[in-house]
């Protein structure tokens, strides 16, 4: 298959570099030019390769951030060919499928996805299609979705080596995401800006490093995911607080029993996670 990844940070070239090793022809573009010659110097990026070669391929992955994904195809939507389907790995769904699929041409296929995996730094020396492995991967469909799309994403997660597939629509997605990704990451952060302490570093245990890791975030990328996501994401933030509330008033009444039954109601339900 002719792939054409554009965007060429973490996630798009540990995409590009996977899907060559898995034996695709795959073409890529970046703002980076140099990201581009180092692609093809280290041999996963077909040296014939140009923003052009988009007309020839059978997949597109977007993988720049949502907004820069909307304006990307608004600016290419001449290049793309009837029979392509176009793919995107962004964070947030809901706002860039529905402008995508508003600009898309007839005769374009779009399927998104989500590989639920990254690293703490960011950007094309960072990439490593390893990360991928067991990984859940989310299919995300929308209204110019078709069967054909699914089963190419199938194919790619199972390539790719990642783990659980999941299929939903677009909303869906973005509550999922708000809970297990957005909110963990809003805690990571805020836990780190509500220490006064001078003395933390000397302080910390494995339950406070594991808790703040994703505190080292990419800010630019994260700004613009919760703010597009805002929605679903201020509504998990008030369930949480609504919890944290809870706990709070079992401590200060010292009401040990009900206090304990929560802790071990949380501890059952993180057991089932496990449980595959």
């Amino acid at each position: 298959m002719k792939i054409f990844v554009v965007g060429l940070g973490l996630i798009g070239a540990s995409y590009a570099e996977g899907l060559h090793q898995a034996g695709h022809h795959v073409y890529g573009y970046d703002l980076n030019e140099s990201n581009i010659e180092k692609g093809i110097h280290l041999g996963f990026l077909e040296k014939e390769n140009s923003l052009s070669k988009i007309s020839v391929v059978d997949l597109i992955i977007l993988a720049l951030y949502p907004k820069d994904n909307v304006d990307f195809i608004q600016s290419n939507r001449n290049l793309l060919t009837a029979g392509q389907i176009l793919t995107d790995v962004s964070g947030t769904k809901l706002w860039m499928m529905s402008e995508i699929e508003k600009i898309l041409p007839n005769g374009i296929s779009y399927t998104s996805h989500h590989p639920m995996a990254g690293r703490e730094s960011s950007g094309f020396e960072s990439r490593n299609y390893h990360m991928f492995k067991n990984a859940n991967y989310i299919i995300v469909q929308g209204k110019k979705s078709d069967q054909k799309d699914i089963e190419v994403l199938e194919l790619i997660a199972k390539q790719l080596k990642f783990g659980k597939i999941t299929v939903t629509d677009a909303k869906t997605h973005d509550e999922l995401i708000a809970f297990t990704s957005q909110l963990t990451h809003i805690l990571a952060v805020t836990l780190i800006q509500s220490d006064h302490l001078k003395e933390t570093k000397e302080a910390t245990g494995d339950s406070f490093r594991d808790l703040t890791r994703i505190a080292k975030i990419n800010e630019v990328m994260w700004t613009e995911l919760f703010l597009e996501n805002k929605d679903a994401l201020v509504t998990k933030i008030n369930e949480f607080m609504t919890e944290l509330v809870y706990i709070k008033e079992l401590i200060l009444d010292d009401d040990k029993e009900r206090l304990m039954n929560y802790l071990k109601e949380a501890k059952e339900k993180r057991k089932s996670f496990d449980i595959s």
